[in-house]
């Protein structure tokens, strides 16, 4: 099930104009960031579980690494007890 959120637009204020620099006095443009609306919609689906990402033999701990540094890696039973699920709420 998916939830949606409906958001206020931050870049015009809920207006769905926006006047800056380059509009000059008394003038506005139709706000790009929600398109005239003056407010966004968010889909969402709510947080139950950490899911297993299947074919995974090995993990890195970090993204990016420097040239001579010896990468790290961890087992997912090691990833699991190292980053233990926590109830966002």
């Amino acid at each position: 099930m998916k939830n949606a959120i409906v958001q206020e637009c931050d870049s015009c204020g809920g207006t769905g104009l926006y006047s800056g620099l380059c509009e000059g006095k008394g003038k506005a443009v139709i706000c790009s960031s929600c398109q005239g609306k003056g407010w966004f919609e968010y889909s969402y689906k709510p947080f139950k579980k950490r899911h297993k990402k299947k074919g995974i033999e090995s993990i890195r701990l970090k993204r990016d690494y420097f040239i001579g540094e010896t990468e790290s890696f961890m087992t997912y039973s090691e990833f699991e007890k190292k980053f233990p699920v926590k109830s966002p709420l």
